[in-house]
């Protein structure tokens, strides 16, 4: 894709209709990503990371973690970031952020319908920043069980504005949840752990089981290596 300004079209990208997604997964899922984020590592027993991958009275009954919904929005993209008027080189991408609000526990198994919608676009100059909001609803009951903004920061898109003001479109709820403040002075605890060799296979399995879009997934194994 071609990062020239004159191609990136924000007013196509605000006005795209993105389509309703569903998303599935069970408590093997579950357990799987919870073993790729190192549950369990260092102790097979720890009975406060077990209850993540293992229980006794049957599967149904293990937790989720909440990091499990940032899944949820990674097939809600067509062809990874391929929407209308965007234009931008996939090798300068970078993950800005992903913010995740739940509003209610995660079921050990589901199967989710997405709403997807553009929270942001934003002309930093050299950069653009773009930010998909995704909303995960259970699909028997109706419920909103969480919400994922993703943030990518496009190196090499920006420049697309079409007056002397940058251009700059939010769509946040009104009443959104308020930022969590960064509590001042030296932290009361400092825990360092490593990662096991094993876990980047944990977690490829979990993601490429769901079917989650496999070609967004290669061109990040590509260009960052």
């Amino acid at each position: 894709m071609s990062s020239d300004a004159s191609e990136f079209d924000p007013d196509r990208i605000e006005s795209y209709k993105f389509p309703e997604t569903t998303y599935t997964y069970s408590e093997r899922d579950v357990a799987l990503y919870a073993l790729g984020i190192g549950a369990c590592a260092r102790d097979a027993v720890d009975v406060d990371q077990l209850k993540f991958v293992y229980h006794d009275k049957g599967q149904k009954f293990i937790q989720v973690l909440p990091t499990f919904a940032a899944l949820f929005s990674l097939g809600s993209l067509p062809g990874g970031l391929g929407l209308p008027g965007l234009k931008y080189d996939p090798r300068l991408l970078l993950h800005g952020q992903q913010y995740i609000e739940l509003y209610k526990p995660l079921p050990s198994n589901a199967c989710l319908k997405n709403t997807v919608s553009l929270a942001g676009l934003h002309d930093k100059g050299k950069a653009a920043v773009l930010e998909i909001e995704t909303k995960s609803y259970d699909k028997d009951s109706g419920a909103l069980l969480c919400m994922n903004r993703t943030t990518a920061f496009l190196r090499g898109a920006g420049g697309f504005s079409k007056s002397s003001h940058p251009y700059s479109y939010s769509n946040y709820p009104k009443d959104k949840v308020p930022s969590v403040k960064t509590p001042k002075g030296q932290p009361f605890v400092v825990f360092e752990d490593c990662t096991q060799p094993s876990q980047a296979c944990s977690i490829y399995f979990t993601i490429a089981r769901m079917k989650v879009i496999v070609s967004y997934l290669l061109v990040l194994v590509k260009y960052f290596p």
